[in-house]
């Protein structure tokens, strides 16, 4: 790991000598010859030790340790100081300092300690990168995919988290759009602060404004006390207004707003309030077509869609299925209280062949229903809902375009494996490969058979 280490010190000598010293020893050295300069470059971040004078002008290596040690506490802090002055640098140990040396210095002494700090640094970075890792790993874990759209969104995501841009999410009804929502506000600097969900098709034009924006006593019939609406509520965190495109024009107006100039007022009320509020929308709509046909204003749609998100339907990313079914499999067997194995042959060809009109939901309601009406450990194609057993039966073989060779190959022995009902002779005569090749590629993928069956 490269560090980089910021001298202060008013002597141009000292200052200089030190840094070429340090710089031998393969840092990166920053100079500052006041306490002010240094300070500023310290804001500017890419700074992992400061070495730095006591009495210096303008700023003094008591102020400088103090900001560091209020603002940037991870930065070790080295003082030095003249002989006269050890007092101050004690007292500069019991505020925070890594460790004083006085002048004449000794270089030696100093690139030891400096070393030594260093390595604290280095153990602290290392637990913050972990806990970064955790947190976006935990932010994911409810999200399935390594299709190559789906990977291309986890990066959107990572991407637009610590920003301040307002985000459309868009696809079709059970692709998983509140789950990416979720994702957003989870890595977002908003994270310890509300994250507010509002359903917008759910309620009519009058409850989603009071739903939105609070109402005061006696509003209207059946206000009898003043309501916080939902834009106070997530003050300082994340509004998701899911179904975006089902709200009138009246109620855009309002949200246009709020997106402006972040203020707005409770419904009968005559108070303005402010709220600092992220705004994540999703719609299942074509809001392009839904402004060309009056419904939908222009100037919030390109104030929703900053950054833009499109979550591609099930049957485009159909090599996520087995990941989906896993993952479906065991969530619903375990809250059902029921030990399953796995999935029979023609029942995965049928869930893979299946064209999924209702997306990820509709998936994960087929594998519980599957897992109710299983009475053995392994799912069969009569175990599944009517509709879906039956697209099994097909021969061909469905490969996604765009897709790597090798994900091909896999896609084509399984699914032909699965014609075959786990006959492995049969599909590698109908492939064209010895059995041999056939165990190898098996092994590869991970797949382990017991009879005709595929264990997923």
């Amino acid at each position: 790991m490269q560090f980089t280490i910021l001298i202060i010190d008013d002597e141009k000598n000292i200052r200089e000598g030190l840094g070429a010293a340090l710089e031998l020893d393969g840092y990166t050295v920053k100079l500052a010859e006041n306490g002010r300069a240094g300070l500023a470059l310290i804001e500017k971040g890419d700074v992992d030790l400061v070495i730095t004078d006591l009495r210096m002008p303008e700023a003094s290596g008591e102020e400088v340790l103090a900001k560091v040690s209020a603002e940037s506490p991870g930065i070790p802090v080295i003082v030095l100081t003249g002989h006269g002055s050890i007092d101050s640098a004690v007292d500069a140990m019991r505020n925070g300092a890594y460790d004083f040396l006085t002048k004449p210095l000794s270089l030696d002494r100093l690139a030891l300690i400096v070393k030594r700090a260093l390595q604290g640094r280095e153990l602290v970075l290392q637990h913050r990168q972990l806990q970064e890792e955790l947190r976006e790993r935990k932010s994911f874990e409810s999200i399935v995919g390594r299709n190559a759209e789906m990977q291309k969104i986890f990066q959107i995501v990572r991407r637009a988290a610590d920003s301040k841009a307002s985000l459309l999410i868009t696809g079709e009804s059970g692709v998983g759009k509140e789950l990416v929502a979720d994702a957003l506000h989870n890595l977002s600097p908003r994270r310890d602060k509300p994250l507010i969900k509002v359903h917008c098709a759910a309620l009519s034009e009058s409850l989603l404004e009071s739903e939105l924006f609070g109402h005061e006593k006696g509003a209207f019939t059946g206000a009898a006390a003043r309501k916080r609406g939902r834009f106070e509520l997530a003050n300082g965190g994340t509004l998701f207004l899911d179904e975006i495109g089902e709200i009138n024009q009246n109620v855009q107006i309002k949200i246009l707003r709020v997106l402006q100039d972040k203020r707005f007022e409770r419904v009968g009320g005559e108070e303005t309030l402010e709220a600092d509020v992220r705004i994540v929308a999703a719609t299942n709509r074509d809001l392009k077509k839904e402004i060309e046909a009056g419904r939908f204003r222009e100037d919030l749609y390109y104030r929703l869609n900053v950054v833009q998100i499109h979550l591609p339907p099930l049957r485009e990313r159909r090599d996520d299925i087995p990941l989906l079914v896993t993952a479906f499999l065991n969530e619903t067997a375990a809250e059902n209280g029921k030990k399953i194995d796995g999935i029979d042959a023609r029942a995965r060809s049928a869930l893979y062949k299946y064209p999924w009109p209702g997306n990820i939901r509709e998936l994960r309601n087929c594998i519980e229903s599957a897992v109710v009406m299983c009475e053995g450990h392994i799912i069969t194609a009569d175990d599944l809902p009517p509709g879906i057993a039956e697209s099994g039966g097909a021969e061909a073989v469905a490969v996604p375009a765009n897709i790597p060779l090798e994900e091909a190959e896999k896609i084509i022995i399984m699914q032909s494996l699965a014609f075959n009902k786990g006959n492995k002779s049969k599909t590698a005569e109908a492939l064209g490969i010895g059995r041999k090749t056939l165990h190898r590629k098996l092994a590869e993928y991970g797949v382990t058979l017991t009879g005709n069956v595929r264990v997923l």
